[in-house]
């Protein structure tokens, strides 16, 4: 089995994804329709990254390039920030990575729940009016 095609072929896959959930970001802000659905795949890459420690296409493409011979400390270092070092001679570092991931998948979560605003903002409007209410039968 020819070991480094899979690993060049899980890292083409891997920088479709991120594109892929790029492109969501934008049509997510735009449209906000979208959000939750953004918010869902951002929040399940926190938690596949959380449990495994790291992504798993990353341990895959780890495992395969391990299997080939090659050497690459994807997992140690991080999928963005080793291609990154490798393609284009720019430094990240792991942790800058992750926290933007993590900041990002709270803030769309965050933005996903104004999807419900028509039925959350009912409520709200229901409770100004007894609030008004309560301090018109209280007022001088």
């Amino acid at each position: 089995m020819n070991y480094s095609v899979l690993a060049n072929t899980t890292a083409v896959t891997h920088f479709i994804i991120i594109l892929g959930v790029i492109a969501g970001l934008l049509v997510s802000f735009r449209y906000r329709r979208f959000r939750p659905w953004e918010a869902g795949t951002l929040v399940s890459v926190v938690i596949l990254w959380s449990y495994y420690g790291n992504c798993p296409l990353t341990i895959l493409e780890q495992y395969f390039r391990d299997a080939a011979g090659q050497q690459a400390n994807l997992t140690s270092v991080g999928f963005l920030p080793y291609y990154a070092e490798k393609l284009l001679d720019i430094s990240l570092s792991s942790k800058l990575v992750q926290h933007t991931t993590f900041f990002t998948g709270g803030a769309l979560f965050t933005a996903s729940i104004e999807w419900l605003a028509p039925w959350m903002h009912m409520e709200v409007f229901k409770l100004r009016k007894a609030l008004r209410k309560l301090t018109r039968h209280y007022s001088i």
